[in-house]
């Protein structure tokens, strides 16, 4: 994976999360949640680990290959 695809790649998932956080925000604000909200609610939760846990394997490998002579910036 080239530096422009893990800056593209990391963007992405970085929208991704904000899109999540205003969907959360909303939940929040409902004081009765029907069975549906409360999955979807958990289907982000997961989402956000998920998205996470990339963030975290990009960020190693963009280290990696600057150690290697590859520059990447965030």
């Amino acid at each position: 994976m080239d530096d422009s695809s893990i800056l593209s790649r990391t963007e992405k998932l970085r929208r991704e999360l904000e899109v999540i956080e205003q969907q959360e925000r909303e939940y929040r604000t409902h004081a009765h949640r029907s069975l549906s909200e409360k999955a979807e609610h958990d289907r982000r939760e997961l989402r956000v680990l998920a998205i996470r846990e990339e963030l975290r394997m990009l960020i190693e490998r963009a280290k990696q290959q600057s150690s290697h002579g590859h520059v990447w910036y965030s």
